[in-house]
């Protein structure tokens, strides 16, 4: 399984934990994704429901498994432009 796949999957659904933030108040914060936009994921922790910026942020991701490291200037785009940009990333790294 090819860690990268992560930047060209549904986020949806996935436990997440911001690691790394400009906001020290954000970094802790982990939780299940239940909606993504281009520039934020939501995030439904233990007592509420969290809305956290994607860029400047480092993100742990529970996927397929493993335990990653996304840095979130990487998938700030719409959801369906990051599933197509890293779809293409993915071939242009196998070549």
């Amino acid at each position: 399984m090819e860690p990268a796949l992560i930047l060209a999957d549904e986020w949806i659904g996935l436990k997440v934990e911001v690691v790394e933030s400009p906001n020290p108040s954000e970094v802790g914060l982990k939780g299940i994704v239940v909606d993504e936009t281009m520039n934020t994921l939501r995030i439904k922790t233990e007592k509420s429901l969290k809305t956290v910026a994607k860029r400047g942020r480092v993100f742990r991701v529970w996927y397929k498994g493993r335990v990653l490291r996304v840095k979130g200037d990487l998938i700030a785009f719409r959801p369906e432009e990051r599933i197509k940009r890293g779809i293409m990333l993915i071939k242009r790294a196998k070549r």
